[in-house]
């Protein structure tokens, strides 16, 4: 009888140091996929924030070279100046053509909405976007009344030049906001890296 208690000690041990090893097996298991998932998602997001910040920084330098466009068409509208700032909304489509591609993957880890309320950044892309429009729709017609022999004397292309300058100085303003809203949205995301 002696025996069989040994061996059924020595089963029971044994199922319990076979229990008590797939125990810290699975809780190892967990720590090492717990581990790798933390792993992969910081990479992830160490992408993203540089495709982000990367982009943004090429967004500030484009929006700069409107906003320099414009100060030099304010003092005196020239073509060279006008081409110099067609040229920078060129680059601005390029820029915002992959914006998704480039953007959306920061926007799975970080939320900007509260920057965004902050500067109404709805009004800025609004007033932005209809400049656009408006300058190359009074751009037309000036090209027009040129082709009809007028000079920039006439005045109606005077009024024309007017309001593209009145138009310029408000969409001035509209790039500030934006390269406001760009700036605080790297500094939060650099401090949020930081922390990390």
């Amino acid at each position: 009888m002696e025996n069989y208690n040994l061996i059924i000690a020595g089963v029971i041990g044994s199922t319990i140091t076979l229990f008590l090893t797939a125990i810290i097996d699975f809780i190892k298991e967990k720590y090492r996929t717990k581990i790798e998932m933390q792993k992969l998602v910081f990479q992830r997001k160490t992408d993203a924030v540089e495709r982000a910040i990367s982009w943004y920084q090429e967004a500030i330098d484009c929006y700069r070279m409107m906003q320099t466009a414009c100060d030099a068409l304010e003092e005196e509208y020239n073509p060279t100046t006008y081409n110099r700032l067609e040229a920078s909304f060129a680059q601005a489509g390029r820029l915002y053509a992959n914006t998704s591609k480039v953007l959306n993957p920061i926007y799975l880890y970080y939320n900007f909405s509260d920057i965004e309320t902050k500067y109404d950044i709805q009004h800025s892309w609004e007033y932005i976007n209809y400049a656009v429009k408006e300058l190359g729709r009074i751009d037309q017609i000036i090209l027009e009344l040129y082709n009809q022999g007028l000079t920039d004397e006439n005045d109606q292309i005077k009024t024309l030049r007017t309001k593209v300058l009145d138009i310029l100085k408000k969409f001035a303003r509209a790039i500030d906001v934006q390269i406001t809203i760009i700036t605080e949205i790297m500094s939060k995301l650099r401090e949020e890296y930081q922390k990390i």
